[in-house]
């Protein structure tokens, strides 16, 4: 009997760890998947998938709070919409270094816009923010402008900003959803992530005199290897923040966690939740002919328009969701057409109002009607029937 009862609890061990490797049930995976999502030291937080923005999880994910240097992810944002990597920008005489975390940049300095954004997202200086204000805009002033008039494109509501770093200004807030959806934004910049997944950076004659490395300050690079983003932040005030991402399996989740204790084991645990427990399916393939729309004046009749990118729809595990497709597309263009010029758009919706929506471009090229073209393309024609067969 002592031998069974050994052997029965000898038995519950190894289907415990079997369990905890995920391996019990005939699955082979890193973690156990669980429905309940994650307790959280945060006092908001959301997770959302970043080709759609559909909200997976949400806590107080409105609340208007400070943003402390997450803010860095707009300015970045809108100085990659603005300006060339290679550019460079001199300081003027008058500039007052706001201090803090930064490069100790002095007026006069000269830098390249790469070197000063990689510096305000690696290093999270508050000066490189400052410089790249005002070689976008002339100004800080005019770039906080600038900021909120982006942050109204996009459709915040609990957002503004009054500086482009993000100390503390008691009128400088925003929300968990509304850094999502502007860190969003910013991913679809490719050399903004690149910026942001870079390890370290050299910063060539910094101030006209020595090179100067800045390094990754993103604890969730190291700590979670399917992590790719995005930016710490930390004032007195607003307590710690972060905004996360990672992918696995062509999904990329953002998780936003304000005022935490624990930012990077709070962002990871959402964005585990979220890979456990949703899942892409393919709704539209990229480069599929979704229509063809008329052409005025042109050598053809009609052009037609292709699918920009692959749609996913992002579900739970056995979720039914239903689909509206809609095409914006014009009744016709003019002539000259260029190959992958951008037409319209398609958008898919579910139930929810969720939406996945890609460009549509234009197929080939279509120049304008003429004696010509009109020649050109008969004897096209006639090359293509009788020529090519015999070649």
């Amino acid at each position: 009997m002592i031998r069974k009862i050994s052997l029965l609890c000898c038995l519950a061990a190894v289907v415990a760890v079997l369990a905890s490797w995920g391996l019990a049930d005939g699955g082979l995976s890193a973690r156990a998947a669980t429905t309940v999502p994650p307790s959280l030291y945060a006092e908001a937080a959301v997770l959302i998938e970043q080709s759609s923005g559909k909200v997976l999880y949400k806590q107080n994910m409105d609340q208007q709070l400070y943003p402390a240097s997450t803010t860095k992810i707009m300015t970045a944002l809108l100085v990659l919409e603005n300006l060339p990597l290679d550019e460079k920008i001199t300081l003027p005489d008058d500039f007052y270094n706001v201090g803090e975390t930064g490069l100790a940049l002095k007026p006069g300095a000269t830098q390249t816009v790469e070197e000063l954004l990689m510096a305000l997202m690696l290093r999270s200086a508050n000066d490189a923010a400052q410089a790249l204000a005002i070689g976008v805009a002339g100004s800080e002033q005019a770039f906080v402008q600038m900021m909120n008039d982006k942050a109204a494109e996009l459709g915040l509501q609990h957002t503004h900003f009054t500086n482009p770093h993000g100390l503390h200004n008691a009128e400088h807030y925003s929300s968990a959803h509304d850094l999502a959806v502007i860190a969003r934004e910013a991913l679809d910049n490719e050399e903004f992530r690149r910026i942001i997944t870079t390890e370290k950076f050299k910063i060539e004659k910094l101030n006209g005199e020595e090179d100067f490395t800045v390094y990754n300050r993103n604890g969730l690079l190291k700590q979670y290897s399917s992590a790719d983003g995005v930016k710490t932040g930390y004032t007195r005030q607003a307590g710690n923040c972060f905004v996360g991402s990672a992918t696995e399996d062509g999904m990329q989740l953002i998780a936003v966690v304000l005022n935490s204790t624990e930012i990077y084991d709070d962002a990871q645990a959402l964005l585990e939740w979220g890979f456990d427990n949703f899942r892409p399916s393919l709704i539209l393939e990229a480069n599929s002919v979704k229509a063809s729309v008329p052409v005025l004046n042109g050598g053809r009749d009609d052009v037609e328009v292709l699918s920009e990118k692959p749609l996913y729809l992002i579900s739970e595990d056995g979720e039914q969701v239903n689909l509206t497709e809609t095409l914006d597309l014009p009744s016709s263009v003019n002539a000259p057409v260029h190959r992958g010029e951008v037409i319209g758009s398609i958008t898919y919706a579910d139930d929810n109002g969720n939406t996945y929506s890609t460009n549509l471009l234009a197929a080939k090229d279509v120049g304008k009607y003429s004696l010509r073209l009109v020649v050109r393309q008969a004897f096209q024609g006639v090359w293509q029937v009788f020529v090519v067969p015999f070649t």
